[in-house]
């Protein structure tokens, strides 16, 4: 089961300094800190190089 959002590993939180709570919503282009609650909205690209190479999807999450 593919999930909307996609935890954004190793980075922080520009507002409260949280490490790894961030998630990014592509459908709505929105990254969002699941620990202040503070938002911004990001430009979501198409598929890259390395998502091209793996066919089942590196964003699954449910490996």
């Amino acid at each position: 089961m593919m999930r909307l959002a996609h935890l954004l590993d190793g980075l922080r939180c520009s507002c409260c300094g949280a490490c790894d709570v961030l998630w990014l919503d592509p459908v709505r282009g929105i990254v969002e800190c699941h620990e202040c609650g503070q938002k911004a909205t990001v430009i979501v690209d198409g598929l890259g190089p390395a998502d091209l190479l793996d066919p089942l999807g590196a964003w699954d999450g449910d490996r």
